[in-house]
């Protein structure tokens, strides 16, 4: 006698919902390595909840309840936690803030866009429509990699000039082609690699 669905499905994606809270916790506290494996783990949830989904019987309000559930949980784990981490590790210029602001309005409108699309029942199945704000999960971890390489400053510069071009690619009409086969593979293995780099970073570097 509650309100949801708690399919198995459902978990997996309030799980990433929980590394997304927990990632801005962290970044808030001045853990930005362990903030980054919480954006990763985020991202594998968004990847394989689907896979779940698919291989379960669900009712018409369980299919319907997880597309919009997802997009909750996308909201806040890849526009609302990468603007965080960037905002705790030092991106605050007022350049650096209106870069930002292009991402996260980006990420909005792509996600409303998807929920529309879905409502009216477009085939989704096969190519994205832009890029799906989960890629955040991957593009950042990895752009943190330049923290300790380059100086802070050029650094910074290199994050607020990625934030806008990504928030343009979130609501540019072309279609990408959903990850199959062996992209299936490859991207979680990148994530384990990043989430075993960032979480040495943390605790033994």
């Amino acid at each position: 006698m509650i309100l949801g669905s708690y399919n198995a499905a459902c978990l997996v994606t309030l799980a990433g919902f929980l590394a997304a809270v927990g990632a801005i916790t962290l970044s808030s506290v001045g853990e930005i390595e362990l903030a980054l494996v919480g954006l990763m783990l985020a991202g594998l949830a968004d990847l394989f909840d689907g896979v779940v989904a698919r291989n379960l019987e669900r009712s018409p309000y369980e299919k319907e309840y997880g597309v919009q559930l997802d997009t909750v949980v996308d909201v806040v784990a890849f526009v609302v936690t990468p603007f965080v981490i960037a905002l705790n590790a030092g991106l605050r210029s007022p350049a650096g803030l209106l870069a930002m602001a292009v991402f996260v309005v980006g990420g909005a409108v792509r996600l409303a866009h998807f929920n529309t699309l879905s409502a009216q029942g477009a085939d989704q199945s096969t190519h994205h429509r832009g890029l799906p704000v989960t890629y955040a999960a991957l593009i950042f971890p990895i752009l943190f990699l330049l923290r300790d390489i380059i100086p802070v400053t050029s650094f910074r510069i290199v994050l607020g000039t990625a934030f806008p071009i990504v928030g343009a690619l979130f609501v540019m009409d072309r279609p990408i082609r959903k990850p199959r086969g062996v992209f299936y593979r490859l991207f979680p293995v990148l994530g384990v690699l990043l989430i075993a780099y960032w979480t040495w970073r943390a605790f033994v570097a």
